[in-house]
Order: structure tokens, then sequence, then C-alpha cells
């Protein structure tokens, strides 16, 4: 299977090798008052100049997002029987090698994910940000810890896109469809964003239930109902000029594939900045 976009995301220090998840989580983690070794300089150079390791390239972390909830279950599926089409979500984190282009997997890394469903509502969202409340819900957000390839890989829906009331001189927030990622190894946090392909979402919101019952949307606050908005009309989209991850069916169940690739020094052994 192909990886279908390989994105790189700049600002997370973090470990290309095996760390156990409860190390990832900060179980025996080194204090960062521990004094640095010539082991520990020495280990970073042969990870940043040592052979092997994929392709990647950089790009720039994107907002969280005002619906970001700490302490996300630990799962694979995350869907909670939330209707919706079938999405399978494979994220490697890689750090970048001293080769130009080139990454080496970042191992022990806690990957987390939330985003919106087709109506396009969050978990945990009280009632006067969207129409349902979803307070102490926890639908559609979890988090993993990335295996020796640096990779997680998660079942959940195509997300929805969305829309709320804003304070003057925004008044409405409308955003495309999009999945929120946070990264978290050593003391060093990733945050960005994925973006999926208008065709796909013209499609499912053409022809599909649930989505097709929701492109027009209202929130508290607003006077009226708002339209669907695309890639290009999204404002975090324009901002780090993304692009979509491609999309294919593998085995029958649509699948998406990123690379976030990011700086490293290697395992250094700190305690996650998870909570």
């Amino acid at each position: 299977m192909k990886i279908y976009r390989r994105v790189a995301v700049v600002g997370l220090v973090a470990a290309a090798t095996g760390l156990a998840p409860a190390a990832a989580l900060g179980a025996g983690a080194r204090s960062g008052r521990a004094p640095t070794t010539r082991k520990d300089f020495d280990a970073i150079v042969g990870t940043a100049f040592g052979a092997g390791g994929f392709t990647c390239v950089r790009a720039e972390p994107n907002d969280e997002g005002p619906f970001y909830y700490e302490s996300s279950p630990l799962r694979r599926t995350i869907a909670e029987r939330m209707a919706g089409t079938p999405l399978r979500v494979g994220i490697t984190l890689g750090g970048l090698a001293a080769q130009p282009g080139r990454c080496f997997p970042l191992v022990g890394a806690i990957v987390d994910i939330w985003h919106t469903s087709p109506a396009g509502l969050y978990s945990n969202v009280g009632p006067d940000m969207q129409p349902v409340d979803t307070t102490g819900q926890t639908f559609l957000r979890g988090h993993q810890v990335t295996d020796e390839n640096g990779y997680v890989e998660f079942d959940t829906i195509v997300p929805g896109w969305e829309v709320v009331a804003a304070a003057p001189p925004l008044r409405v927030a409308q955003r495309a469809t999009h999945i929120h990622v946070k990264a978290f190894h050593g003391r060093e946090v990733l945050t960005t964003q994925l973006f999926l392909p208008d065709p796909l979402i013209d499609q499912l919101y053409a022809d599909a239930e649930p989505y097709k019952s929701h492109r027009l949307l209202n929130a508290p606050g607003l006077d009226r109902p708002y339209e669907r908005i695309r890639n290009a009309q999204d404002h975090f989209f324009n901002e780090v000029k993304a692009q979509p991850m491609t999309v294919e069916r593998v085995n029958g169940v649509l699948t998406a594939k990123a690379v976030l690739a990011v700086l490293s020094q290697g395992n250094r052994g700190f305690r996650t900045l998870w909570r």
C-alpha cells in the first residue's frame, strides 16, 4: 500500500528508538535535570546521520482549535457507533534526518486525534456552542502510541464540516472537513490538521447519509443556516498552504495516510507532556 501524502511539521523533538507504551506515557522517564553525557550526544548524532528511514518533506504546524479535550481514550476505534462512512487514518511520525528529504521513525510518541461528526458536532461541547449538548461524551476522539515504525492507525468515520458563532468582527466561523492531530514526545508537542479531498466530501454530501442531510448547518448565536464550505474557503487550509490527503479504497475501506515529519534529536527518554 503506498503512502498517499507525506507532510512534515516542524517543532516535535522526539524519539527514534523503541519506547514501550508505558515509557511513552512517562513511566521511568528521565529527569530534565539529568546531566548530558557523551553517550547522549553520540546517540543524537547517530540517529540524525544514520542510514535507512523513509522519504519525507517539511510542512507547517496548524491551529489546535477550541475543542481539544485532554486525556482522550486510548483506542484505535473512535466512532462509538456514530453513523457515517468508515474511514481508516494511518499516521506515521518521522524525525528529520541530516540527509535532506529523509526521516527516521519516531517510536513511543502519543498521537491524539479528534474531529466532528457528519452533523458538525464535537464531543464534550456545551449547548451554547452547538445545537446538541455533548458534554462528557468522547465520540470521535482517541489516542495511540506509535510502534517501531512510528505508525498508528485509527478506525473512524469521514468527518463533517462545522460552523459556530464567533465574536465580532468575525461573527461566524466556518471550517471545511478536517482532522485535528496532536503528537506528544519528550517535552515537545506537535499540533496540526489533516484535510480530505473536496471531490470525496462533495460526493458524500451529495449522495450519502447522514452527510447530505447536513449540507446546511446552524449554531447557537447565528440567525440563519450556512452552506458547507470547501478547502479553498477554509482559513487554516490557506494559512499553511495545506494539501489534502489522498484517499483510496483498500479492502473495501476508505483509507488515508499521512507522514508527519518533525525536527528530532532522537530518543532522549524524557517524560511526555501528555495528560
